[in-house]
Protein backbone atom coordinates (compact mmCIF):
# COMPACT_ATOMS: atom_id res chain seq x y z
CA UNK A 1 0.00 0.00 0.00
CA UNK A 2 0.96 3.45 -1.38
CA UNK A 3 2.15 6.08 1.59
CA UNK A 4 -0.39 9.27 1.73
CA UNK A 5 2.94 10.76 0.63
CA UNK A 6 3.27 8.92 -2.49
CA UNK A 7 0.10 8.79 -3.14
CA UNK A 8 -0.02 12.99 -3.29
CA UNK A 9 3.09 13.19 -5.36
CA UNK A 10 1.67 10.84 -7.77
CA UNK A 11 -1.48 12.87 -8.47
CA UNK A 12 0.28 15.96 -8.62
CA UNK A 13 2.87 14.28 -11.39
CA UNK A 14 -0.45 12.91 -13.21
CA UNK A 15 -2.19 16.92 -12.53
CA UNK A 16 1.17 18.44 -14.72
CA UNK A 17 0.95 15.36 -17.53
CA UNK A 18 -2.58 15.88 -18.18
CA UNK A 19 -2.34 19.70 -17.95
CA UNK A 20 0.64 18.83 -20.50
CA UNK A 21 -1.79 16.64 -22.80
CA UNK A 22 -4.40 19.41 -22.92
CA UNK A 23 -2.10 22.35 -23.60
CA UNK A 24 -0.46 20.64 -26.17
CA UNK A 25 -3.59 19.64 -27.96
CA UNK A 26 -2.39 15.94 -27.30
CA UNK A 27 -5.23 14.74 -25.72
CA UNK A 28 -7.55 16.20 -28.07
CA UNK A 29 -5.61 14.17 -30.73
CA UNK A 30 -5.53 10.98 -28.54
CA UNK A 31 -9.28 11.00 -28.01
CA UNK A 32 -9.97 12.00 -31.64
CA UNK A 33 -7.81 8.97 -32.88
CA UNK A 34 -9.79 6.82 -30.49
CA UNK A 35 -13.06 7.44 -32.59
CA UNK A 36 -14.58 9.24 -28.87
CA UNK A 37 -16.70 11.97 -28.65
CA UNK A 38 -16.26 14.63 -25.41
CA UNK A 39 -19.68 12.89 -23.99
CA UNK A 40 -17.52 9.43 -24.24
CA UNK A 41 -14.37 10.65 -22.42
CA UNK A 42 -16.74 13.22 -19.62
CA UNK A 43 -18.86 9.92 -19.04
CA UNK A 44 -16.21 7.87 -18.49
CA UNK A 45 -14.39 10.00 -15.90
CA UNK A 46 -17.18 11.53 -14.44
CA UNK A 47 -17.23 15.04 -15.60
CA UNK A 48 -19.12 16.90 -17.93
CA UNK A 49 -18.60 17.30 -22.05
CA UNK A 50 -18.13 20.74 -22.12
CA UNK A 51 -15.47 20.56 -18.90
CA UNK A 52 -13.39 18.68 -21.33
CA UNK A 53 -13.82 20.71 -24.07
CA UNK A 54 -12.54 23.72 -21.90
CA UNK A 55 -10.05 21.45 -21.01
CA UNK A 56 -8.86 20.37 -24.62
CA UNK A 57 -9.28 24.24 -25.96
CA UNK A 58 -7.32 25.46 -23.21
CA UNK A 59 -9.85 27.83 -21.20
CA UNK A 60 -9.72 25.78 -18.14
CA UNK A 61 -7.16 23.94 -16.44
CA UNK A 62 -8.30 20.52 -14.95
CA UNK A 63 -8.27 19.74 -12.01
CA UNK A 64 -9.20 17.30 -9.02
CA UNK A 65 -10.81 13.58 -9.07
CA UNK A 66 -12.29 13.96 -12.84
CA UNK A 67 -8.74 15.08 -14.14
CA UNK A 68 -6.85 12.21 -12.69
CA UNK A 69 -9.36 9.81 -14.54
CA UNK A 70 -8.70 11.82 -17.77
CA UNK A 71 -5.01 11.29 -17.57
CA UNK A 72 -5.26 7.95 -17.04
CA UNK A 73 -7.83 6.68 -19.39
CA UNK A 74 -5.92 9.08 -21.70
CA UNK A 75 -2.61 6.84 -20.94
CA UNK A 76 -4.52 3.90 -21.57
CA UNK A 77 -6.06 5.25 -25.58
CA UNK A 78 -2.45 5.69 -26.15
CA UNK A 79 -1.21 2.80 -25.13
CA UNK A 80 -4.09 0.70 -27.10
CA UNK A 81 -3.09 2.99 -30.18
CA UNK A 82 0.46 2.06 -30.13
Amino acid sequence: MASSTQTATDDVLTLVRVRELAASGEARRVRLAAGLSLYDIAGAIGSTASSVQRWESGNRRPYGEPALRWCRLLAALEAQQR
